[in-house]
């Protein structure tokens, strides 16, 4: 990547993005001027992101007669608090995967499928490291604006 960077010419109107849940662990050549100049803090999603990452995630798959999509959707949502749009995604792949291990005829996704998913399926991204990125970000623009 960082041939790739370096050899890429001052090409006007292009930008290079890209994007990471883990920057601790991001090569500090990738953050030299030139490369990767500005840091943009993205926090996760807040609950009505997750909630549309989950309609998403959700709308080919059948679930159960006996849930009510848009409330069982907001109830994961509230419920999915730290997770990326990522997580959620391997939420309903593990979901569905539940229901297929169960029966390989299975027509539809119940809830247990995804009460099972949640107890696998953790926030790719702590309390803990997210409070040190937001600290840092928050850092960098004091930084910025007592220049």
């Amino acid at each position: 990547l960082l041939t790739e960077i370096d050899g890429i010419e001052s090409l006007e109107d292009v930008f290079i993005i890209g994007t990471t849940n883990r920057p601790d662990l991001l090569d500090p050549s990738l953050l030299r001027p030139g490369r990767f100049d500005n840091r943009i803090f993205v926090p996760p999603p807040d609950r009505d992101a997750r909630f549309q990452i989950f309609k998403i995630h959700t709308r080919k798959m059948p679930l159960a007669k006996s849930i009510d999509r848009e409330r069982f959707l907001m109830e994961l949502a509230n419920r999915t608090d730290g997770y990326s749009g990522a997580d959620i995604e391997a939420v309903c792949r593990e979901a569905a995967m539940l229901a297929l291990r169960e029966d390989i005829n299975a027509k539809v996704v119940e809830r247990r499928h995804f009460e099972e998913a949640l107890k696998k399926i953790k926030p790719s991204i702590s309390k803990f490291d997210l409070s040190i990125y937001e600290r840092e970000i928050e850092e960098k623009v004091r930084t910025y604006y007592h220049r």
